[in-house]
């Protein structure tokens, strides 16, 4: 019986991530202080390949205390399909815990691959420790009714010479027309024409802008993916019908709503909107508190609680 059927993109018809690779001094100059200008929450790969990152770690834990999210991306930048299970054992697991022990309180549990080289026996590594992971080789843009492979997750990768800020835009566009996920990929946030992979900062903002302008969800890669993720597990929920109520008898039938987490790694905490397919007059209860209703109707339930009784 699918009595909860969720949201799509919490609420807006479509949403979009900005992720930033390789930990540069730029993203702490120029990302970090733009981002917070315009309300919006990043993702940084983090690397020991990046000597900035290596007499920084402070910084980039302010940044994540500000709310952005910092994701694993290895310890020495390597093409992971070339190494043996034990190096690639050290650059995915290995660095994880090092990077834990430097940032202090943060998970780590998303990843982005170097060079987005990435096969199964990587994705085997990656999965131990990671809910989801971000490659890049086509245009980025995530369906909301087809479950990707989470630990490929396509990117749209910004490059000076082959890119500009009018295309980037447009798949803006067509995204919310979809109503699709888009994931950028960036690098260094800076002025040097001579970086082909960097972006400049007002280029940036005017992609960033034209995601604001659409109202698309504007969330961190890990944010979106567990909403996504947390959809698919819910289509699959496990629904019991008891004659009386779950919290108090005289008020009549309960549905007792469980669900299987996709993955042990996933945030401690995982919001997600969901409609209740019922006719009848309700109550939604989660943890024995009643949930109230959002403006749309729907409900914001706790995912990681696996759990939600309806009181008809």
């Amino acid at each position: 019986m699918n009595i909860i059927s969720v949201v799509p993109w919490n609420g807006h018809k479509a949403a979009a991530s900005f992720t930033f690779d390789d930990a540069s001094e730029s993203h702490i100059t120029n990302l970090a202080p733009l981002a917070e200008k315009m309300g919006i929450k990043v993702t940084c790969f983090l690397t020991g390949d990046s000597w900035y990152l290596r007499h920084n770690y402070d910084k980039f834990l302010q940044m994540a205390q500000a709310g952005h999210e910092m994701g694993n991306h290895t310890e020495t930048h390597p093409k992971l399909t070339q190494l043996s299970d034990d190096d690639r054992r050290r650059e995915i697991l290995g660095y994880k815990e090092f990077l834990k022990e430097q940032l202090p309180g943060l998970p780590f549990n998303v990843f982005g691959t170097p060079y987005c080289d990435n096969n199964e026996e990587v994705q085997k590594i990656i999965g131990q420790e990671h809910y989801i992971s971000r490659d890049c080789r086509g245009y980025g843009r995530i369906t909301w009714d087809i479950e990707p492979n989470w630990l490929s997750m396509d990117s749209k990768a910004w490059q000076r010479s082959l890119n500009t800020v009018e295309e980037f835009q447009q798949i803006a566009r067509d995204t919310n027309e979809a109503g699709e996920w888009i994931i950028y990929m960036n690098h260094g946030v800076d002025t040097d024409q001579n970086n082909d992979y960097s972006i400049d900062p007002d280029d940036l903002a005017a992609i960033m802008q034209q995601a604001k302008n659409l109202d698309m969800w504007i969330a961190p890669f890990g944010t979106v993916g567990a909403y996504h993720r947390a959809k698919f597990a819910l289509e699959n929920a496990e629904v019991r019908c008891e004659k009386v109520s779950c919290a108090n008898p005289s008020l009549g039938r309960c549905y007792q709503v469980r669900w299987k987490l996709p993955h042990e790694k996933m945030s401690a905490s995982v919001p997600v909107k969901v409609k209740i397919n019922l006719e009848e007059s309700y109550k939604v209860l989660q943890s024995g508190k009643e949930l109230q209703p959002n403006k749309d109707g729907s409900y914001t339930i706790e995912f990681m609680e696996q759990a939600l009784n309806i009181v008809i």
